[in-house]
């Protein structure tokens, strides 16, 4: 029914639909008081349509006019008009079928039209024209005949197309000039918007142009800023870890120890034994909780690493010996499954200049990776000199890994399948490390791996002739963590002091101590650890670095300071990665969180018997 060319926004269509329905609703209530009033006078006065005229068409105008009131009020202007015009058409169209062919009854259809041009679009017209002509040629006929009616309707038909033809120019001239009005101005904004945007961009590139030596200087500031945050947020980073260290392994060393006594020392608790009820949970809290501690020890190396600030303590490293210990304690993790662990190494094998302890944990990082996916067959460590290197490989016969997976098995938090991690357990963390240790150490680490037949991970170390060489001449140490000494059973009760910080991990050590015979004197502050060695000289000291009062580093170096107290060795029982080198503070050794009660006493008996080597060679 509308024109398929829209020739206004929809924003003025809208302003001028409101101003139509406004102008209707002026002329339905005007309409709406005449129609009932010319209604109830003809229904009063001429009942039966004596006088020419039947009140029926006023009351279906009343009717359409309150009808078209009732849609005006949901915002539909054009429904609401054609229902009005459509009523006003039918009530004077109808007094032609009562009369017949009547002048004033077709000048009274113009009435329409000239609603239509006040309340409709120009593009409606002609649909309001054809609907007045049809009516003024049909409701003639019911009087006279079609025929009959024809001849008297051409020429008000006429008239109203005429009519209709100067409303639909007068609106279409009146459409044009807004659209031309609205066009001109939308070019005259464009236009604006274009010099406003060319003035902008030339002043800020003139600004850009005069500021750019500041901005630049600016940027150095910030550079230099954002550094010195950084750097401060990775001293914070390292201070929180490390503490979060020792507030986590205080509380697992008690967990250890307790559980460990509970399984091997009965003495400690009045010589009761553990039900064998009880035993294989216990060894479980025990097991977790060194499991706990080896992912406090990834997450720290992880982020010296990260920082660049873990440091190599390296030796010339015996591996024969080394692999004998991993062996060893691979057993531990085999838990019951058909697995053969093999060995495959020459005990004459070059030293290599590393990190033992270091070195240590690669290989037992993947033989624990190789244990943990080989549910039977083997896993084999071998080790082999090739050229200026030492290539040790640890082959299994597991699940093998994807070759999809190989090019981020060494990414850190990565695993070879999604649900690797729930149904085998680990983090992802152990193979970065490892990566990352074996790159430190100038080498390398390398795998190969077959779905469903096995892997073989190769670590490549240099060896390094000058630095063993000079390593082999030195004198050996009298502390040398490779001894093996017996348990303290003299019968000379030997007096020890014991400065730990948190209590319940200084009731177990103190039971632990008292039940191997040892005299124990314990306290929890570095003042009254000073007063009291000076005092009573104990034979040896077992000190932890995390003091309320004095960092227990500092409590070391004043005891070493003091002649009397220099002397005494002292088990640095501590969580802290930051270790002092053992050569600045000769005799003391180092005993880390969390522990068992057995590596305790024999931290402890390798001191004492330091220290009576000590006093004999004086």
């Amino acid at each position: 029914m509308k024109s398929t060319q829209s020739v206004l926004p929809g924003d003025l269509s809208e302003d001028l639909r409101d101003e139509r329905g406004d102008a209707l609703n002026v002329i339905l209530l005007i309409s709406s008081i005449v129609s009932l009033l010319l209604y109830v006078s003809f229904s009063q006065f001429n009942p039966a349509g004596t006088m020419g005229l039947q009140p029926k068409g006023f009351l279906v105008l009343f009717v359409c006019t309150i009808l078209s009131y009732l849609i005006l009020k949901s915002k539909r202007v054009d429904s609401a008009g054609y229902v009005f015009i459509t009523g006003l058409t039918f009530s004077v169209a109808l007094q032609l079928a009562y009369v017949g062919p009547n002048a004033t009854i077709y000048a009274l259809l113009v009435l329409p039209i000239a609603v239509a041009s006040l309340v409709l679009e120009y593009s409606e017209m002609s649909i309001v024209t054809t609907m007045v002509s049809l009516s003024a040629v049909v409701f003639a006929s019911f009087s006279i005949g079609f025929g009959p009616s024809i001849v008297p309707s051409v020429i008000p038909i006429m008239l109203y197309c005429t009519l209709a033809a100067i409303f639909y120019l007068k609106n279409f001239q009146s459409d044009e000039r807004i659209r031309w009005t609205l066009d001109n101005q939308r070019k005259d904004n464009r236009r604006a918007e274009m010099f406003y945007d060319q003035s902008e961009q030339l002043q800020k590139a003139y600004l850009e142009v005069q500021h750019y030596s500041s901005k630049l200087e600016m940027v150095n500031k910030q550079l230099a800023e954002a550094q010195k945050q950084a750097e401060q947020a990775s001293k914070a980073k390292s201070t929180f870890l490390s503490n979060m260290s020792h507030e986590l392994r205080t509380p697992l060393n008690v967990i250890i120890g307790y559980s460990n006594s509970m399984l091997n020392m009965p003495k400690m608790f009045q010589n009761k034994s553990l039900s064998e009820a009880h035993k294989p949970f216990v060894q479980l809290i025990e097991e977790n909780g060194h499991y706990l501690v080896g992912l406090i020890s990834d997450v720290l190396d992880l982020g010296k690493i990260e920082a660049g600030k873990l440091e190599l303590h390296r030796d010339a490293t015996e591996l024969p010996s080394l692999f004998r210990g991993v062996m060893a304690t691979s057993v531990g993790l085999l838990k019951g499954k058909p697995v053969q662990l093999r060995s495959d190494f020459p005990e004459n094998l070059p030293k290599i200049w590393a990190d033992p302890m270091r070195v240590r944990q690669i290989i037992l990082n993947l033989m624990s990776n190789a244990l943990k996916f080989t549910e039977s067959g083997s896993v084999t460590l071998s080790a082999r000199v090739e050229d200026d290197c030492v290539k040790i490989s640890v082959t299994d016969t597991g699940i093998g890994i994807p070759e999809s997976a190989l090019a981020v098995i060494f990414d850190r938090f990565q695993q070879a399948e999604n649900d690797t991690d729930k149904k085998y357990g680990g983090t992802g963390l152990g193979l970065d490390i490892s990566k990352q240790l074996s790159l430190m150490h100038g080498g390398n680490l390398t795998v190969t791996s077959e779905v469903g037949r096995g892997s073989v991970f190769t670590v490549t170390l240099p060896i390094s002739a000058e630095r063993i060489t000079g390593e082999v001449n030195a004198a050996p140490r009298l502390d040398s963590e490779m001894q093996v000494f017996e348990s303290a059973t003299d019968s000379e009760q030997e007096m020890i002091l014991l400065v730990e910080d948190d209590m319940n991990t200084r009731r177990l050590l103190r039971t632990i101590l008292e039940q191997a015979n040892y005299v124990v004197v314990d306290t929890n502050t570095g003042e009254e650890a000073l007063d009291l060695a000076s005092g009573l000289l104990p034979a040896a000291i077992i000190l932890d670095v995390y003091l309320p009062d004095i960092s227990g580093w500092d409590v070391l170096q004043m005891l070493k300071q003091n002649g009397e107290t220099a002397i005494i060795p002292v088990v640095v029982c501590t969580a802290d990665e930051n270790r002092i080198p053992e050569d600045e503070l000769y005799p003391s050794y180092y005993l880390r969180k969390p522990a068992t009660p057995e590596a305790l006493l024999n931290k402890v008996e390798q001191a004492l018997r330091a220290l009576k080597q000590v006093k004999v060679d004086v």
